[in-house]
């Protein structure tokens, strides 16, 4: 089978998977969804930058589940938002003594601290923010935000692909990323466009198609972005996926790389109230 045809069956196996889980599961079904995607997608994160250190690995695990628990209980009034911050201040501390209680890794401690303080803000924060979209006007509204943030970022790069693999042209980065072209990264913004207006037109008509196109085209372009944050990561280990629990997509991270910047974006115009009709 082509990789494209792998990649279309382990979509249409997973996404009634997450629909069920977003729309008719409890709440808190999303959350753990959200949670579990987290802690996988920071094991493979992880696995590039400390491949031979387990106790590492399971470090920045508890730093990263810390701090999506603290980010989701700071939008629920649980602890003041405080402590989030106070969390965020203390991930230095944290990973400096988890060097200096292993002094074997003296050698490669600046890269591996780099490594942990940065998993928790990439995958922590960005996930939380991803979980608590679900939280933002009715539960059917909700539940349609968070698949338009999906959108955003998988038919993004749904778009990008064939308009990439159709039309060709110059390429976008190629020190990171040598098969993506201009043309598949306007694809790929199409693609996100397309996800709003299909959103305001069947399941989300309270966002308005001018404010859903605009949201799309901010999104889109940073889910862009997250995906080639992630390729100079993975350039970085030598590896071409993170992982391979997903057939023809790879690891979860993979899979996640652009939905992490589009949930920060989604997030930050629902908080700040930019759009309207959902408190």
């Amino acid at each position: 089978m082509s990789n494209f045809a792998v990649r279309l069956l382990t979509a249409l196996v997973g996404i009634p998977i997450i629909l069920g889980i977003l729309y008719v599961a409890p709440p808190i079904g999303w959350f753990a969804l959200c949670g579990v995607a987290m802690l996988i997608a920071a094991w493979e994160f992880l696995s590039m930058t400390h491949p031979d250190d387990l106790p590492g690995r399971w470090l920045g695990m508890a730093l990263s589940l810390a701090t999506f628990a603290l980010f989701v209980s700071t939008r629920f009034g649980a602890i003041h938002g405080t402590w989030l911050a106070c969390g965020v201040a203390a991930l230095a501390p944290i990973t400096l003594l988890g060097s200096l209680a292993r002094p074997t890794t003296i050698a490669t401690a600046l890269s591996r601290n780099g490594a942990l303080l940065t998993v928790p803000l990439y995958l922590g924060l960005p996930m939380a923010a991803l979980a608590l979209v679900r939280n933002f006007g009715t539960p059917i509204q909700g539940g349609g935000l968070c698949l338009l943030t999906m959108m955003f970022a998988w038919m993004g790069d749904t778009g990008g692909y064939f308009a990439g693999k159709g039309l060709g042209g110059p390429k976008l980065y190629p020190a990171v990323s040598p098969n993506k072209t201009w043309s598949g990264a306007l694809g790929g913004l199409l693609g996100s466009v397309l996800g709003s207006v299909v959103a305001h037109f069947t399941f989300l008509p309270a966002l308005s198609l001018a404010q859903g196109i605009a949201l799309a085209v901010v999104a889109g372009a940073f889910g862009q972005i997250g995906d080639l944050c992630e390729s100079i990561l993975k350039r970085s280990a030598g590896v071409k996926d993170s992982g391979a629990i997903l057939p023809g997509h790879g690891g979860i991270l993979d899979r996640i790389d652009a939905l992490l910047f589009c949930a920060l974006t989604m997030f930050a115009a629902l908080q700040s109230g930019w759009l309207v009709g959902f408190v």
